[in-house]
Order: C-alpha cells, then sequence, then structure tokens
C-alpha cells in the first residue's frame, strides 16, 4: 500500500518549476481595488541609461539562446543604483534557474532582489512565486512555505497552484496537520479538478493511521474522478484495511466490470474477497479465468490455491485436477494427498489410490493418515485384503492407530460376511 501510495504522490512532489507567471492572478472583487493602488505605488521607475543599454544586450543574446554570453554581460555588472541592482539580480536569477547544478544561486540572487524592495508589483509577485518553486526544487521547504505566503499577500493572488506548492511543503516536512487546509483551499479554487490537493489529504491521513479519513478521502477521489482507475482499486484496497468487506469486495466488482483490474495482484484481491465474503466459486473461477489467459503465473501456489477454492465451492473434480497439477510441478506429496481426499468424495477411487501412491514415493510424512485413505479407498474398490493391509499398517501410527483399527475390524467383518478370510 506505501508503495502505490508513493507512486501517486510523486506527481505532485516531483513537479517541475517554472520561473514564469504561474498563471494569470485570480484577485477577489473585494480587493480589486487594493490591487490597483499596490501596482500604481510600485510603477514608474525605469533602469538607468547605462544599466539599461547593457541589459537590452544581455536579454537580445538570451533571446538568441546564448546565455553564458548573457550571463556575462550582467555578472560584470556592478550597478550603485538599487533599483538597477534589483533588476540585474533578478534578470541573473532567472537565467541561472533555468541552468542545471546553479539553483542555489538562482535563490541567492532572487532573494537579493526581493529584499531591495524595489521591483514593479508583477516583477516582484513573480520573483516571490519563482523564489518559492525553487526552494521546493532544492528541498528547502520552510522556505517555500515562506515565499509562497509572501506571495499570496503581495500580490493577493488566490491561485490553486501556490496553495498546493504550501500543502506540499507541509508534507515534506511531516507536517501533515497543516496539509489540510491548504490543500482545501485548492480545491474551493479549482476551476477544472485537479488530483494533487486531494491526493496530499489522502496522504497526509494514511501517514497518521488514521485508516477510516484514509477511506473517507478516497471516496471523495472516487466521486470527484470517476474515470481514473486507480482510486477505485485504491478504495477498495482501503476498505479492506478498515474491515469493510462487504465494500471492499462491491468495490472491487464496480472496478471489475469496468476493465479497471489489470493486474495479478488486483485478480488475486478479487478471488480473495470474493473467498472471504463465502462466494469460493467465483473465487476459484476468477482464478482460474486469469491463470489459463497468462495474467497470473502459473505454479504451483497459484494452482493449489485455485484448487484449495475449488475445494470450498464443492467443485471437487477440477479441485483434484487442479491440485494434481500443483503436485507434478512441486513433487508435493501433500498436494498429491489433497488430489486423492478429492478424487475421493467423487467416489474415483482408482485415481485416488495412484494419488495416494504419489504421494507416498513424493515423501509425505504423515504415513498412518495415508494408510488409512488407502484402506478406504480399497475398500470401497472391495480389495477387501489390500484394505485390511492398509489399515494395518495405519495402526503402527500412534495418531492413527485408534481409527486403523476400527477400520481393520470393520473390513475384516465385511469380508467375512461374504466368506472371506483375511490375516
Amino acid at each position: 500500500m506505501k508503495n502505490v501510495l508513493n507512486l501517486f504522490l510523486c506527481v505532485v512532489i516531483t513537479a517541475g518549476v517554472t520561473l514564469a507567471p504561474i498563471a494569470e492572478a485570480k484577485v477577489p472583487a473585494d480587493k480589486q481595488e487594493e490591487l490597483k493602488k499596490r501596482q500604481k505605488a510600485r510603477g514608474g521607475k525605469a533602469l538607468s541609461p547605462r544599466a539599461g543599454k547593457k541589459v537590452q544586450k544581455a536579454f537580445e543574446l538570451y533571446q538568441e539562446d546564448k546565455v553564458n554570453e548573457a550571463l556575462e554581460i550582467l555578472l560584470e555588472m556592478s550597478p550603485k543604483d538599487d533599483f538597477d541592482k534589483a533588476n540585474v539580480d533578478r534578470y541573473i536569477g532567472s537565467m541561472y534557474a533555468g541552468i542545471d547544478g546553479k539553483g542555489e544561486e538562482a535563490i541567492v540572487r532572487l532573494k537579493s532582489a526581493i529584499e531591495s524592495d524595489e521591483l514593479p508589483f508583477r516583477d516582484h509577485s513573480e520573483i516571490l512565486n519563482n523564489v518559492a518553486a525553487l526552494s521546493m526544487q532544492a528541498q528547502n521547504y520552510e522556505d517555500a512555505i515562506k515565499y509562497y505566503k509572501e506571495y499570496i499577500n503581495f500580490s493577493l493572488d488566490e491561485n490553486e497552484k501556490v496553495y498546493v506548492g504550501i500543502a506540499n511543503a507541509y508534507y515534506e516536512l511531516k507536517q501533515y496537520d497543516n496539509v489540510f487546509e491548504p490543500a482545501k483551499k485548492a480545491i474551493a479554487l479549482q476551476e477544472k479538478p485537479n488530483q494533487n490537493p486531494y491526493i496530499l489529504i489522502m496522504a497526509s491521513y494514511y501517514e497518521q493511521k488514521k485508516y477510516k479519513e484514509t477511506t473517507k478521502a478516497v471516496e471523495v477521489l472516487v466521486k470527484t474522478f470517476p474515470e481514473e482507475s486507480k482510486w477505485w482499486v485504491q478504495l477498495a484496497n482501503f476498505y479492506a484495511l478498515i474491515e469493510d468487506y462487504d465494500r471492499a469486495l462491491s468495490t472491487f466488482e464496480v472496478a471489475y466490470r469496468n476493465g479497471y483490474l489489470t493486474k495479478d495482484s488486483e485478480m488475486k484481491r478479487l478471488a480473495q474477497l470474493y473467498a472471504n465474503n463465502g462466494i469460493p466459486y467465483k473465487a476459484a473461477v476468477i482464478q482460474e479465468k486469469y491463470i489459463n489467459s497468462g495474467l497470473i503465473k502459473k505454479d504451483d501456489k497459484a494452482l493449489s490455491i485455485m484448487a484449495s477454492t475449488f475445494q470450498n465451492a464443492k467443485e471437487f473434480k477440477k479441485a483434484a485436477t487442479y491440485y494434481g497439477e500443483a503436485a507434478k510441478l512441486s513433487n508435493d506429496g501433500d498436494l498429491f494427498r489433497k488430489q486423492g481426499n478429492n478424487l475421493m468424495i467423487i467416489e474415483q477411487y482408482e485415481a485416488a489410490l495412484d494419488a495416494f501412491d504419489k504421494a507416498s514415493k513424493a515423501g509425505f510424512k504423515r504415513e498412518g493418515m495415508l494408510q488409512v485413505l488407502i484402506g478406504e479407498a480399497n475398500f470401497y474398490l472391495e480389495n477387501w485384503q489390500a484394505s485390511y493391509d492398509a489399515f494395518k499398517e495405519a495402526k503402527k501410527d500412534k495418531n492413527t492407530a485408534k481409527t486403523a483399527a476400527s477400520w481393520q475390524s470393520f473390513v475384516k467383518e465385511t469380508a467375512g460376511r461374504k466368506g472371506l478370510v483375511l490375516n
């Protein structure tokens, strides 16, 4: 279960960093006037002519994909004006962010631009968001939370991706109770459902071993994303985890009917749930179908489990067949013995004796039990002497001595009525 959850979480946790506006800001109507004031208060400045020429040249090189040449110009600059310096730091940081191994240097430069508090409103907003994203990439989750929150407070933007970032950072810090508020905020802001905040909520409950709450979170995922097959399977597994086996089975049945079960482990789980819910025949049929198709590996373990399930379903002929196949693969004496037992039930005594003989040759250790079974099979075949001899051997085993003695007397008496004397 843990591995499955980790697989789903990777879509949230390994999200890439893009140094660009995350989206058009979603500022609530009641904050629009405040937004205009902030934008106006931070407008009107421009680079000095000297700095402007160099930045323009660097920008042209950057557009030609000559990033190193652009950086060379910017790194040589040492502007004294705070506004010029903030812009140069901003450009250097943005370029570093796109170069492998330069993430930390990008953060240093961008933080410097933030601390100057000189940039226009939009630029300052973008840098706050980008530092948060870079901090996530650098696994500095405390800084990620700090700068995401600063971004929200400064820009007034109510953007679901920012709240997912905060929730994600709290998850990485194992502060699971702090995940819920930003994740739910992200969900409330969604125009189109996205799974990431739902997954973070589910995973945070799971990490705290709150399995009932985890199950409810997966129920929400199923209702919100019914076309996603993995959530149906996960929901069934969580129902089983909280021992709600009826719901586990019904959910797995829905998943099966919709073609969502594609793995051998899922088919085995469905069969197991049928068996646990007292429906062994369906359990056996599922196993048989997918062993024959090749989805479930045809080995002695799978065959013996299927044989046992057919036996529980009172399909003794099939049980005998599959116990025999499993026994041939493993040369397991007990499986031959089980094959013989099922053949006895359907009164195929000659075949049962053959199975018991194979069990003995395969080294079945409970010799007394085996001799009792051989005795019974010979009795029903009216092989009186062979039956008598088998029970005589079974008497040597203290575990079967009493049963064998009773049978021996019965066989001798029955043969006597037919005019035969047994020794």
